[in-house]
Parts: C-alpha cells; structure tokens; sequence
C-alpha cells in the first residue's frame, strides 16, 4: 500500500503538538515536514510520518520534565543516609560505620554519600571511627 503523499496535517494536534503548515524542509529521505507549535510554546519541525505513528509527539520538554523528575527520585533516596536509622544489617550500632577486614584485621570502614559521591576512611577503633564520621558529615553533609 502506497502512503498517501496528499495529506494535509494543518490543524491537526498529534499528542502535544498542533501542525501549522507544511515547512519548505525535508527529512533525510526527502518526506515532508511540518511546522508544529508545542503546548508549552515552542516551534519544531517534524515529519509525516513520526506524526503519525505518534513516535514524536512533543517538542522534547514532556522527555526533559522525566528526566528532572527522576533526577529528583535519585537524590531524595541519599536523604535516607541523614536520619538515625540503622540498616538491619548494621553490625557496629552505629549509623555510616561497617566493619571490614584488611589485611587480617578487623578494622572499622566509615563511609557517607552526598550528592552521588561517596567519602569514607578505614580507622582502626570504634571511637576513632565516631569521630572521623562526625568530621566527615561536618564537612560533607548540608548544613
């Protein structure tokens, strides 16, 4: 079956986007294209057919507004790390301190996360570990 080469888009709205005329360009194949004005305001050119098969269907904001939503996710879930409550895992009792054995020794491994980026020290006692933990949320954690 041919594609029918006639058709006329203007006024019609394919998802967020409403055709305004047909534009002097052509895609990489030589199809028309369509001048097309987004809800949020924006002019973009696309072609017949990523109109109609609706694989285009906005100017690229609906993608980026995604995008900054699930960056939010990502970094509420650090947050997490700044209350008081241990893992169930937690062996030491203290919260961003684990034990770990290097070279045979068991020795006290502090680690905090802020913004995607971890910071940590190996110590070897338990209250060495309290205050490299306190130094390093001094310095790393938000005020």
């Amino acid at each position: 079956m041919m594609p029918n080469i006639n058709q006329n888009l203007v006024g019609k709205t394919f998802g967020h986007l409403t055709v305004l005329k047909k534009s002097s360009e052509r895609g990489t194949q030589h199809e028309y294209k369509w001048l097309c004005r987004c809800d949020c305001g924006k002019l973009t050119t696309v072609t017949t057919g990523a109109l109609n098969s609706g694989s285009i269907a906005s100017c690229g904001h609906v993608r980026l507004e995604k995008s900054k939503e699930n960056l939010r996710f990502t970094e509420d879930r650090h947050k997490k790390q700044f209350n008081d409550h241990l893992p169930a895992n937690n062996q030491t009792g203290y919260k961003n301190i684990s034990m770990t054995t290097r070279n045979g020794r068991q020795r006290y491994r502090v680690a905090i996360q802020v913004n995607r980026k971890q910071h940590s020290k190996i110590v070897d006692s338990l209250e060495e570990a309290l205050a490299v933990r306190e130094e390093l949320r001094n310095k790393w954690w938000p005020k």
